[in-house]
C-alpha cells in the first residue's frame, strides 16, 4: 500500500489538494465458471499457456471463480485536466489491493486543426486494439490475443506521454511520444514462459510466477533469476521511450504503429530482478465494415536480452519474438459474436543446450457476448491453444501441448 500511495501522490498533486474536483466512481465485477484441460497454467509456476490450466496429468478442472473486482475513479480537476485511477483485486495478486493505472491528462480545447494532449502517470501504452472496455477488458472476447495478453502482464510505464493530433475533413493523424521508467524487467515472461493467452493484469506491486526451470532459480548455476518477475520496477535508472503514429480515415479505417524501447541495461540487477533490454514494433489495422462487422489485425515483432555479453555479441539470454492475430467480430443488437486466430513464436539466439527458450504455437478463440442489462453482460468463450516449447521436457512434460478452456463470464458495472 505504501507504493500505491507514493504513486498516487506523485501523479495527482492537483487531485490531492483540489477542493472542487468532480468524481465518478464505479465498481467492476467479473465472475466466471471455467472448464480447463491440458497442462497446468503458468500462473501456478508451470508452462501452460492459459490463465487457467488443467491437472498435472492433463485432466480437467471445473471451477467457479471471482476473476476480478475493480474500483475505477474518473475525476475532473477542471475543464482541461482530468484524471483516472484503477485499483483491483484478483486471485493471482499477492496484495489485497493493487494499482493498475493512475494518471492525469491535460487536453485543452483545440484552437486550430492541431489538438494537443499530455498524459502523466502509470499507464498502458496505446498498443491494444482489443482492450477498449472498462477495466482494460475486451468487448470481443474474455481472453485477449497473445500480444495484448503480454501487454497486460508486463507492459506498464510510469512516465509522460505527449500527443499531437491533426484533425482533417476526411482523416485524422496522431503522433505520440513518451518517456518512461519502471518497466525494466519487461521481457522476462516472453523468455522463460513464452507467449500466453489470458486476461491477467499485473498491478504495480504484482509478482508474476515463472516455471521451476533448472536454468533459473536459487539452485541454478546459469542465472540467479528467481522464479518470479516484478515487471513494474526501475532497476538501471535509464529512461525508456516509445513513439507512435495513428491514422484514422473516414471513421471506418484505422492504421498505426508503435515502437517501444525500455533501454534496459542487460547487466543491471537489483533485488534478484534483472533489467532486460526489450524492444518491439507493434502494427495494427482496424476496419469497421457494413452490417456492423469489425476486423482487427495486429502484429508485434521484437527482441529481449539480459545478462553478461558472450562470444559473438549476444547475451546470456537473447531471444527474438513475434506474434500476430486476425479478429472478426459482428454486432447483432444486444449480441456480439467474435472469432480470432493467433500465431506466436520465440527464437532463442544463445545457450540452447542449457536454456532452450524456443517456442512455436497458434490458437483459436470463439466468443459470444450478450448484454443482459445496460451495465452487465454474459460472455461464453472457447479457447484452444497449441504450442511446442522444448523447455517443457526439463520439468517433466512433453514439448508439444494443447490447452483448451471454456469460460462463462458475468461482468457487471455498479
Amino acid at each position: 500500500m505504501i507504493k500505491i500511495s507514493f504513486v498516487l501522490f506523485l501523479c495527482f498533486p492537483a487531485f490531492l489538494f483540489a477542493n472542487d474536483s468532480k468524481f465518478d466512481t464505479e465498481i467492476y465485477l467479473d465472475a466466471r465458471y471455467t472448464i480447463s484441460k491440458g497442462e497446468p497454467s503458468w500462473v501456478d509456476n508451470w508452462l501452460g499457456k492459459g490463465r487457467y490450466g488443467g491437472e498435472l496429468d492433463g485432466g480437467r478442472i471445473n471451477k467457479f471463480r471471482f476473476s476480478e473486482i475493480a474500483v475505477l475513479t474518473k475525476f475532473d480537476i477542471n475543464w482541461d485536466l482530468k484524471g483516472f485511477v484503477y485499483l483491483k483485486n484478483d486471485p493471482e495478486q499477492g496484495e489485497p489491493v493493487d494499482l493498475v493505472e493512475a494518471y492525469v491528462r491535460y487536453k485543452p480545447a483545440p484552437s486550430s486543426v492541431i489538438a494537443y494532449e499530455i498524459k502523466a502517470g502509470l499507464m498502458f501504452p496505446h498498443i491494444s486494439r482489443e482492450n477498449i472496455g472498462v477495466a482494460w477488458a475486451s468487448p470481443y472476447t474474455i481472453s485477449p490475443s497473445a500480444i495484448n495478453s503480454w501487454v497486460g502482464e508486463e507492459i506498464r510505464v510510469l512516465g509522460i506521454e505527449m500527443k499531437a493530433k491533426y484533425q482533417g475533413d476526411i482523416n485524422d493523424i496522431t503522433l505520440s511520444a513518451a518517456i518512461f521508467g519502471f518497466n525494466d524487467p519487461a521481457g522476462t515472461l516472453l523468455a522463460y514462459r513464452g507467449w500466453g493467452i489470458g486476461d491477467a493484469k499485473v498491478g504495480i506491486q504484482g509478482e508474476l510466477p515463472l516455471a521451476r526451470l533448472p536454468s533459473i532459480g536459487p539452485n541454478s548455476t546459469f542465472l540467479k533469476q528467481p522464479n518470479w518477475v516484478r515487471p513494474i520496477r526501475e532497476i538501471d535508472e535509464r529512461a525508456g521511450y516509445y513513439l507512435a503514429l495513428d491514422w484514422t480515415l473516414y471513421d471506418f479505417a484505422q492504421f498505426g504503429g508503435l515502437y517501444y524501447d525500455n533501454r534496459g541495461d542487460p547487466k543491471a540487477i537489483e533485488a534478484g530482478q534483472y533489467a532486460w533490454r526489450t524492444k518491439f514494433f507493434n502494427l495494427y489495422a482496424e476496419l469497421t465494415l457494413g452490417l456492423e462487422i469489425k476486423v482487427i489485425a495486429q502484429y508485434m515483432q521484437g527482441s529481449t536480452k539480459m545478462g553478461e555479453e558472450i562470444f559473438g555479441g549476444g547475451r546470456q539470454v537473447d531471444v527474438d519474438y513475434d506474434a500476430g492475430f486476425l479478429l472478426l467480430s459482428k454486432q447483432m443488437g444486444k449480441f456480439r459474436a467474435s472469432i480470432r486466430y493467433d500465431w506466436f513464436k520465440v527464437d532463442d539466439n544463445t545457450h540452447i543446450l542449457i536454456d532452450n527458450n524456443n517456442e512455436d504455437g497458434d490458437a483459436l478463440t470463439l466468443a459470444f457476448l450478450m448484454m443482459v442489462r445496460g451495465n452487465a453482460s454474459i460472455i461464453i468463450e472457447y479457447l484452444n491453444i497449441k504450442s511446442d516449447r522444448p523447455a517443457r521436457e526439463d520439468i517433466g512434460f512433453e514439448s508439444y501441448q494443447k490447452n483448451k478452456t471454456i469460460q462463462l463470464a458475468y461482468r457487471m458495472r455498479i
